[in-house]
């Protein structure tokens, strides 16, 4: 090893001839080490290297600002559409009051809601409120996210809307097919309407705004009017609940159910079965919860069916 590193050290240390002969004048001649040669070559290579390094670098960098802003570019131009498209969806509430105005129908709300339910819708619109006051460059990806989502249920919402417009157009010569006249479920009652004994033990009466039907699990609960589905859904209290508009003042709720099988905005004909009987949400057991509302006030539903 020793001999190895002394004759390295002596090819290092040598001198070496460099001559340039130019085709005019007279030749120049250099006496330089290898050693010289050597690092020259070195430091050459790595002002080389790193030319190239930071032409690599400048270049990326340009691209990506390039991508950043078209990137941007799409996001205003995203941001522009969902707020055009918002700003439409606030003009399609004017317009469905005044066809409700036009036509003679109640201005959205046709039943006082179940407990808890009238509370969390608001609550609901006034954090989409809050969202759509802020710009959209401020929001996170979280917030944008629920930003989209906000719109597209507001649509959905719109939607159903106007398809019970056009049901309660199409059908408002026809009442007898928007009143509730059949029996929900074919199981027979077990709590009528009207003031009982608190169900779960509770040393109180307490007034029941329907009529219940005890029957066996997953048995086939009917609308019993023809009409616009709309909720279908959880509901405080209730559970898996549907409420379901039949025009001229008439709405029924269907509570405890479940496997539902509509989704709001859906037009129902009265005997489509539209969910099985379950104990989802505050139930002892098995039973279907139905109401029947008119003009806003809950009445006995045994005045609807024999």
């Amino acid at each position: 090893m020793g001999k190895l590193i002394n004759s390295l050290g002596r090819l290092l240390g040598e001198r070496v001839d460099i001559l340039i002969m130019p085709r005019l004048g007279s030749s120049m001649k250099f006496k330089v080490r290898v050693i010289t040669l050597v690092l020259v070559g070195f430091v050459w290579l790595l002002i080389t290297l790193g030319s190239l390094f930071f032409f690599v670098r400048g270049y990326d960098y340009n691209i990506t600002k390039a991508d950043n802003e078209l990137m941007r570019l799409k996001m205003r131009l995203i941001g522009d559409e969902l707020e055009r498209g918002r700003h439409y969806l606030e003009l399609t509430h004017n317009t469905d009051s005044q066809m409700r105005q036009m036509l003679g129908m109640p201005g959205g709300k046709f039943v006082n809601l179940p407990k808890g339910w009238e509370s969390s819708k608001e609550k609901e619109e006034e954090r989409a409120q809050a969202l759509f006051a802020k710009d959209l460059k401020d929001l996170s990806v979280e917030e944008f996210e629920k930003y989209i989502e906000t719109i597209e249920e507001n649509a959905k919402t719109r939607l159903a809307s106007f398809q019970e417009i056009a049901w309660y157009y199409a059908n408002r010569r026809e009442g007898l097919n928007s009143t509730p006249s059949i029996r929900p479920s074919a199981a027979p009652i077990s709590s009528g309407f009207g003031y009982r004994l608190d169900p779960f033990g509770q040393r109180s009466s307490k007034r029941h705004n329907g009529v219940d039907f005890a029957g066996k699990p997953d048995s086939p609960i009917v609308v019993t009017a023809d009409g616009v589905v709309r909720h279908a859904g959880w509901v405080p209290s209730y559970g898996q609940a549907i409420l379901v508009d039949h025009g001229f003042g008439y709405s029924t709720l269907y509570a405890h159910t479940t496997e539902i099988q509509v989704k709001a905005g859906d037009v129902v004909k009265r005997g489509d079965k539209i969910a099985t009987m379950g104990s989802s949400g505050r139930s002892t057991g098995t039973h279907l919860h139905y109401e029947v509302w008119k003009d806003g006030q809950v009445v006995n539903p045994r005045n609807y069916f024999k």
